[in-house]
C-alpha cells in the first residue's frame, strides 16, 4: 500500500498514535490503582521467593559440607593404618609405630583441608595412649584435647553435635573406645557463611538453632533478638521445611523463612521486617501518579510539535522519494528552517542528482569493462600455441596419420572459433565446458601425450545455464602455462562440474610439483584483491568477471589439489544473477 500525498490523507500516522494513546488512557486511569497494588503485591513475592530460593540454596549447600565432613571422618575409621595402631599400637616396634602414627597424621591432612569451616581433625587411641592431631600434632595422653573430647563423649544420649565455646565438634568412637576421632568446627566461620546469606534481603537477619538449644549460632548480636530468635524456633516447630509465614512481634510483621540443616539436626531461619520490604515499593505510587500526568500533558505538547516540526517536512520528503521510486531524479525544494531537515533536503538533493550521474557513468563503465576485458582474453592468441599446432599437423600428415591430423584441425577449427567469435557475452555452460575439453585435447597432442586429462560430464541440469564467455579455458591454460613446465611426464588434469543449493562450481586440479606454498599463498592474496590489481592475468580476469555478473561470494578460488598440484574453483552462485541463469527455466 502506498502512502497518499501530504494533504490529501485523511489520517496522519501522528494524528493516529495521538488518538490511540487517549483511548487507551481513559481506561488506564482507572485501572492505574489496581495494577500498582497488584505490581507492589508481585514485586514483594518475587522478593520473597528471591530470598526463599537464596536460603535454600545456603541450606542445601551447608547441610552437604556437613555431610561431607561427617563422611570423611567415618572413612578415617576405617583407614587401615589406624585399625592397625588401635590393634597392635602396645607390641608394634618402635619405627613401625613412629611410622603408622606419621601415616594417621598424613590422613587427617585432608580431613582438615576438605572445608574451611573445620579448624582441627585429631584421634585418640587407647593402645598407644597418645592423640593425633593436624594442629598440636602428636601427644600423649592425658592432654588439654583430651580432656575436653573425653568430657564431651560421656553426653547421652549422644548429639549430633557438641557446642564448647566457639567450636563445635563432630565425634565418634570406634572398636569399643579404643579409637576416638572428633572434628572442629569453627563457629565464627558458620557465621560468616550466615552473614553472606542475610545479604539475600535487605534488613535480615539468620541464625542456626533448635527449640531445645535455643539459638546456636545468629547475625544479630543482642540480648532481645536472641530471645526472639528462639520465641520464633518455638512457633515454627511443625512448620514444614521450605514453607513461610507472617508473625507479628510487638506490633511489627515480620516475614520468616526456614530450612532443615540434617546433618546438624538445626534449623536455618531468616526473619525480616515486612515493611522494609514493602516500603521502597510503597514510594512509587505517589510518584506513578505525578508522571502520569506528566505524561499527559507532555502528549499534548509533543504532537502539536510532532505536526509542526517534523510531520510537514517529512510529508513533504516521502513525496520526494515517491518520486524516486518511479525513477523521476528531479530535484525537490528546501526546508526554510535552518534545522536537520533543511540538511536532509539539501542532502537528498544532491544524492539524487549523484545517483543520476553515477547510474549514467558507472552503469556504462562496467558494461564497458565487461567488453573490454572479454576483448582482451578474446585477443589473448599464443602465437606459439598456435605454430606448434600447425606443426603437429604438418608431422601427422608427413606420416600420413590422416586421421588424426583431421582430429586436430576440427579442435582447432573450433577453439580459434569459439574464441574469435563477436557474438553474444553468454554462451551456455556446456558450449564453455566443451570448448574447455577441446582446448585440453590439443594441448595433449601438442605434448606428444605426456600429458593427459579426465573429466566427469556436467549435470543435466546444467545445460540450460548460460555463462561468460571464456571461464574455464583461461584456468586450463594457465595449467599448461604454470603447472607442467618442467615437462615430466605422466601429468593429469582433472575436471569436474557440479551444483548444488543454486550454486555451480567447477573445478580443474593437476598433480604438478611446480607450485611451493608460497607461490599458493601469493596467488590466493592476488585473488583475494583481484579488483585493486593493475596487471591482471587470466585468472585475475575471470574471477573479476564472475565477481561483477554474480555479484559477492562468486569467482575463483585456489587451494593445495589432492593430487598434489594446484586446485582452482570456479563458483557461481546463479540465484543472485536472475532469470537468465536459473536452473529451473
Amino acid at each position: 500500500m502506498k502512502l497518499q500525498a501530504a494533504g490529501k490523507a485523511k489520517w496522519f500516522v501522528y494524528q493516529k498514535i495521538v488518538v490511540v494513546f487517549v483511548v487507551l488512557l481513559i481506561p488506564l486511569f482507572s485501572i492505574n490503582i489496581w495494577v500498582n497494588f497488584k505490581a507492589i503485591s508481585f514485586s514483594k513475592n518475587t522478593i520473597v521467593d528471591s530470598a526463599m530460593a537464596g536460603l535454600s540454596f545456603y541450606a542445601n549447600q551447608l547441610d552437604k559440607e556437613m555431610y561431607f565432613i561427617r563422611n570423611q571422618q567415618l572413612q578415617f575409621l576405617n583407614d587401615s593404618d589406624l585399625q592397625k595402631l588401635s590393634f597392635l599400637g602396645g607390641s608394634l616396634k618402635g619405627y613401625e609405630e613412629v611410622l603408622l602414627i606419621q601415616q594417621v597424621k598424613d590422613r587427617l591432612v585432608p580431613i582438615l583441608e576438605s572445608s574451611e569451616y573445620v579448624t582441627n581433625a585429631g584421634v585418640y587411641i587407647a593402645s598407644i595412649d597418645k592423640t593425633i592431631s593436624s594442629i598440636s600434632g602428636v601427644t600423649n595422653a592425658p592432654n588439654a584435647e583430651y580432656e575436653l573430647i573425653s568430657s564431651l563423649s560421656v553426653t547421652s544420649p549422644k548429639p549430633s553435635f557438641y557446642s564448647v565455646g566457639e567450636s563445635i565438634f563432630f565425634i565418634e568412637v570406634e572398636n569399643n573406645a579404643g579409637i576416638w576421632s572428633y572434628i572442629e568446627i569453627s563457629k565464627s566461620k558458620l557465621l560468616d557463611a550466615l552473614r553472606q546469606t542475610a545479604t539475600l534481603s535487605r534488613d535480615s537477619e539468620v541464625f542456626l538453632g533448635s527449640e531445645s538449644l535455643g539459638s546456636l549460632i545468629s547475625t544479630a548480636g543482642h540480648d532481645r533478638t536472641m530471645a526472639f530468635e528462639h520465641q520464633l524456633l518455638q512457633e515454627l516447630d511443625g512448620l514444614d521445611e521450605h514453607d513461610s509465614k507472617m508473625k507479628n512481634v510487638e506490633g511489627i510483621r515480620y516475614f520468616v523463612a526456614h530450612n532443615n540443616i540434617g546433618s546438624l539436626n538445626l534449623s536455618l531461619i531468616m526473619y525480616v521486617n515486612q515493611n522494609e520490604i514493602t516500603k521502597q515499593l510503597s514510594q512509587f505510587n505517589l510518584l506513578f501518579y505525578f508522571l502520569f500526568g506528566i505524561a499527559f500533558v507532555v502528549l499534548v505538547l509533543y504532537s502539536f510539535s510532532v505536526n509542526l516540526m517534523i510531520h510537514r517536512p517529512l510529508s513533504k520528503l516521502v513525496k520526494a522519494f515517491h518520486k524516486i521510486e518511479t525513477d523521476n531524479l528531479n530535484l525537490v525544494g528546501e526546508s526554510k528552517r535552518n534545522d536537520e531537515f533543511h540538511y536532509l533536503f539539501h542532502s537528498f538533493n544532491r544524492m539524487a542528482h549523484r545517483l543520476k550521474r553515477s547510474i549514467e557513468e558507472n552503469y556504462g563503465q562496467k558494461i564497458a569493462l565487461q567488453h573490454s576485458e572479454l576483448k582482451q582474453l578474446q585477443s589473448q592468441i599464443n602465437p606459439h600455441f598456435l605454430y606448434n599446432s600447425f606443426y603437429n599437423i604438418y608431422m601427422m600428415c608427413k606420416v600420413g596419420d590422416s586421421d588424426s591430423a583431421a582430429n586436430l584441425s576440427q579442435k582447432l577449427g573450433n577453439y580459434y572459433q569459439y574464441i574469435t567469435r563477436s557474438g553474444a557475452n553468454e554462451v551456455l555452460l556446456s558450449k564453455e565446458f566443451q570448448h574447455a575439453l577441446d582446448y585440453c585435447e590439443i594441448q595433449c597432442i601438442r605434448f606428444s601425450n605426456r600429458v593427459s586429462y579426465e573429466y566427469t560430464e556436467i549435470p543435466q541440469r546444467l545445460y540450460s545455464v548460460y555463462v561468460p564467455r571464456l571461464i574455464i579455458q583461461p584456468i586450463v591454460e594457465n595449467v599448461f602455462d604454470h603447472a607442467f613446465e618442467d615437462g615430466a611426464p605422466d601429468r593429469m588434469i582433472y575436471l569436474d562440474a557440479s551444483y548444488m543449493d543454486d550454486t555451480v562450481r567447477i573445478t580443474v586440479e593437476d598433480n604438478g610439483q611446480l607450485l611451493t606454498d608460497a607461490k599458493l599463498e601469493q596467488l590466493q592474496e592476488q585473488l583475494a584483491t583481484s579488483s585493486q590489481q593493475i596487471e591482471k592475468t587470466g585468472l585475475i580476469n575471470v574471477s573479476n568477471r564472475l565477481e561483477l555478473t554474480y555479484g559477492a561470494g562468486s569467482g575463483l578460488f585456489v587451494s593445495r589439489s589432492r593430487h598434489g598440484g594446484l586446485k582452482v574453483e570456479l563458483i557461481i552462485h546463479v540465484q543472485q544473477k536472475g532469470a537468465s541463469s536459473c536452473i529451473d527455466c
